[in-house]
């Protein structure tokens, strides 16, 4: 049967967005992403109160109602990493290290149209990502068997209502249908259908095996007995495969694993403002994502449990979104200086693990083990004149996950960004904004390659990074 050429719903959804593959090096506390905007440029700061962004449609829905023109507005934004990965074994001499620079340069776009709709109401939609990750090890790195390269992206379009009661407060809804794309691809060694039929055995047995690399003779064979009667692996199908597992763990290629699948979802928003003194306000958001369960195939090329060497058996991964809640104060000081400020709550204790199962394979339960996690901002803009405004803005985020119990698919820490921006008048409808953020990602130390079922394996595989984000990007509004 011959494939159609014309895009399916969701390939429509994601080429209407462009390009919206969000690198995990612009996440706020892990990977949740903060909609790029004119907030950008004041490090997101002040994002539940801000009202002179269409991004107040995701941000907080109960902004809107601050704002009492039609307008739309967009954004677009290019990530360039700065990353070199740190491996703490002699990978060149093993021949099993990572690329120089595992972030991907990705681009962001963001477009909405917020309009009043009479007796307080306002109504406003818009399209953006909220949600990703991205990396790329390469073919030949230690922990290969986990994660070759992998992408998350989720991306939004938020529909939203608000409507202003008094001179003080307003309140607003949003609801959002929400959809998420996963792809990883492994390389794991290639194992008959005589190896067993546990893959969580096998994924086990790999991370074991990998602090015998560097061995050999009867010191090689000793390690790898003692990783097979570890993991769980039959040891009499484990040495019938022994040549394919010794020529594995000296850097050749084995089954390649490719695990693809996507999801619908739903976001929903509550917000309000109040502005308990004239210039001074305060703004309280909560936003609900609903969990993902990724489904599709798994193509696996290469012997896997199975006499085949190729199969496309249906996969289901299992993957929890945090609850967020964010309170943002703004401040008026003179007639041209304002002052914004975010505290931001990611309720990630519930992303405790994801459930990985792959019919004929059984279920592999990866430790997760993250917590809640905290973003704080601080952001001024100080208006030049009629036609400027000069932003500067900085931002911490903490770590979601301890260095314990941090893994290569997921090296997520904290965030420290400094941020700058511009904006431009350029006529009563029009304004025009530039910005630069530089952030900077911790040293996102890793200390295994992977725990499963609360059993910590490849503890050799013990990494860093140097990690520096720069975004530059420009944004628009324009009212009618």
């Amino acid at each position: 049967m011959s494939r159609s050429i014309y895009p399916t719903p969701t390939k429509l959804l994601l080429g209407c967005s462009l390009t919206l593959l969000i690198s995990h090096e612009a996440l706020a506390v892990g990977f949740v992403a903060n909609h790029t905007s004119h907030l950008t440029g004041i490090a997101n700061a002040g994002s539940a109160v801000y009202d002179h962004s269409v991004a107040a449609i995701s941000n907080n829905p109960a902004a809107m109602s601050l704002m009492s023109e039609i307008q739309v507005g967009g954004n677009l934004s290019a990530l360039v990493p700065d990353q070199s990965v740190n491996e703490k074994w002699d990978c060149n001499a093993e021949d099993n290290c990572a690329h120089s620079s595992v972030g991907n340069t990705a681009v962001i776009p963001a477009i909405g149209a917020i309009r009043p709709m009479g007796r307080g109401f306002t109504w406003g939609i818009g399209l953006g990502g909220i949600a990703g990750s991205g990396f790329n090890y390469g073919d030949e790195w230690k922990g290969r068997a986990i994660v070759r390269n992998n992408h998350l992206q989720v991306v939004e379009l938020m529909n939203s209502v608000s409507w202003r009661m008094n001179d003080q407060w307003t309140f607003g809804a949003g609801v959002g249908a929400v959809y998420g794309e996963m792809v990883q691809k492994q390389d794991l060694p290639s194992l008959s259908a005589s190896a067993g039929d546990d893959l969580h055995s096998i994924v086990e047995f790999v991370g074991l095996a990998q602090d015998c690399q560097g061995l050999s003779g009867p010191a090689l064979a000793l390690c790898l007995k003692g990783a097979v009667d570890e993991s769980g692996l039959d040891p009499e199908s484990a040495a019938e495969t022994i040549g394919s597992i010794k020529s594995y763990l000296d850097g050749e290629s084995g089954t390649k694993v490719k695990l693809d699948g996507d999801d619908w979802g739903v976001e929903l928003v509550l917000g309000t403002t109040w502005e308990f003194l004239p210039g001074q306000r305060l703004g309280v958001v909560y936003k609900y994502t609903s969990d993902f369960s990724f489904e599709g195939n798994a193509e696996i090329n290469g012997q896997l449990l199975s006499d085949e060497t190729e199969q496309n058996p249906h996969m289901t991964l299992q993957w929890d979104m945090p609850e967020r809640l964010i309170v943002s104060g703004s401040h008026q000081i003179n007639d041209g200086l304002h002052l914004y400020w975010d505290f931001e709550r990611v309720f990630f204790d519930d992303f405790e693990r994801t459930d990985l199962r792959i019919d004929g394979l059984g279920t592999t339960k990866i430790d997760r083990n993250f917590k809640d996690a905290n973003r704080y901002a601080l952001g001024t803009e100080y208006q030049l004149n009629d036609q400027y405004t000069l932003q500067l803005g900085v931002s911490y985020d903490e770590s979601p996950v301890d260095d314990s119990d941090r893994m290569p698919d997921i090296p997520v820490d904290e965030i420290v960004k400094v941020a700058v921006g511009t904006i431009y008048q350029m006529t009563e409808q029009l304004d025009i904004q530039a910005y630069l953020t530089v952030e900077f990602l911790g040293d996102n130390k890793i200390e295994q390659l992977a725990s499963i079922d609360g059993h910590k394996i490849g503890e050799s595989v013990k990494m860093d990074s140097d990690t520096t984000l720069y975004v530059f990007g420009v944004s628009f509004g324009y009212k009618f």
